[in-house]
């Protein structure tokens, strides 16, 4: 079992895709993590949590959507021009899972035919089938 391993849920709030020198792909981005409701303002407060994929992983994680993140924390110095440098903590992502996907607007009429959706619904309720049409 491996003691630096996290998991965590919430919605992905930023995303950067990029690639490596290599070529990997990779995805840098941001985790809002819903932290609870302020007491004084009654309003919900998220923590924000910074994290990075490579590979196929990568290529899972959308902006926008909830997901299910899990991983390893990576620590590194950032040389910024200052003495010690910008310490940076961020997750290493290894899997990705969508919670709930975003809302879709509804269809209001058949992209390849243009009708309208809602005949077309009326349409197909109307039809009924009986045991003599089936062939078994």
């Amino acid at each position: 079992m491996d003691i630096n391993q996290l998991t965590v849920s919430g919605k992905v709030m930023k995303v950067t895709k990029t690639g490596n020198s290599n070529g990997t792909k990779m995805v840098l981005g941001t985790l809002g993590i819903y932290r609870g409701k302020n007491k004084e303002t009654n309003q919900p407060e998220f923590d924000n949590l910074p994290f990075v994929a490579y590979g196929s992983v990568s290529e899972y994680i959308q902006q926008g959507i909830k997901m299910l993140l899990s991983g390893k924390i990576n620590v590194y110095t950032r040389q910024d021009g200052s003495q010690y440098g910008q310490r940076v903590v961020q997750m290493q992502v290894l899997v990705a899972y969508p919670i709930a996907m975003p809302d879709k607007p509804a269809i209001k009429e058949h992209p390849s035919t243009g009708l309208d959706m809602d005949s077309l619904d009326e349409a197909v309720d109307q039809i009924t089938i009986k045991d003599s049409d089936l062939p078994f």
